[in-house]
């Protein structure tokens, strides 16, 4: 089945379900509804520019770094450029210190066609639950980045944001608890993420609904997808 069939049926699952009451599809967001690569590769920069004087061969690889090439962990990155092990551990800290503030989160860019597909579930009378590891001390760069991409307000209305309570807080711990609750305001439809596990999670909680795998990036755990689950390389019909 084409991606095109595939996304399409979910929106006329979407409008079937919302006959019968609400119709939920939940959108994870770092590397599912957004590209989080210019995020690294503005952090990448920075970096460079910190080092440059002291280390020009060094600050030119990192600027060098190509989008295809990044890695979902930056230590990972660094490795497979050539970095030593303790430049890489002090650009891991540099990143880590910035990858999750709010002006960071503006640099991130849309996964083509997310806000439309977003927009369209909506128009078929659905709801958008944007459910993310992010956590609360991230909701203004978030909601800020939405709104720039034209992504649906999450008004509470059509669309919902739902971050984690604490940063300390296991993504996967937290997407359980809180999709319990979820669960409790109507029917899920339908998913979207990037990491195998969560998807996994979302068609053993949910087995009607139609739950996606966006082949973009992920953590690189060992997990194999279970049955049903379809892969997308982005939300294009």
């Amino acid at each position: 089945m084409t991606q095109k069939a595939l996304l399409d049926g979910l929106l006329d699952e979407v409008e079937s379900s919302a006959k019968r009451g609400t119709a939920i599809v939940v959108f994870d967001l770092d590397d599912t509804l957004f590209s989080t690569a210019d995020r690294h590769l503005r952090i990448l920069a920075e970096f460079a520019a910190l080092i440059e004087t002291q280390d020009a061969r060094s600050a030119g690889i990192l600027r060098a770094i190509a989008r295809e090439k990044l890695r979902y962990s930056i230590a990972d990155t660094a490795k497979d450029h050539g970095l030593e092990e303790k430049l890489g551990k002090d650009l891991r800290d540099f990143w880590f210190a910035r990858f999750f503030k709010n002006p960071y989160l503006l640099e991130d860019s849309i996964i083509a066609g997310g806000p439309e597909y977003a927009d369209a579930v909506i128009a078929r009378g659905g709801k958008a639950f944007y459910m993310t590891g992010r956590d609360e001390g991230m909701r203004e760069g978030t909601e800020a980045s939405l709104l720039r991409h034209r992504f649906p307000e999450p008004d509470g209305k059509g669309a919902t944001l739902v971050l984690k309570p604490s940063f300390d807080t296991p993504d996967f711990a937290f997407k359980n608890e809180a999709l319990h609750k979820i669960a409790e305001l109507g029917e899920v439809v339908g998913s979207f993420e990037n990491e195998p596990a969560h998807v996994n999670m979302f068609v053993e909680r949910f087995p009607k609904g139609r739950h996606f795998l966006l082949e973009t990036k992920h953590s690189g755990r060992p997990v194999e997808l279970l049955a049903g689950v379809h892969r997308i390389k982005d939300f294009r019909r």
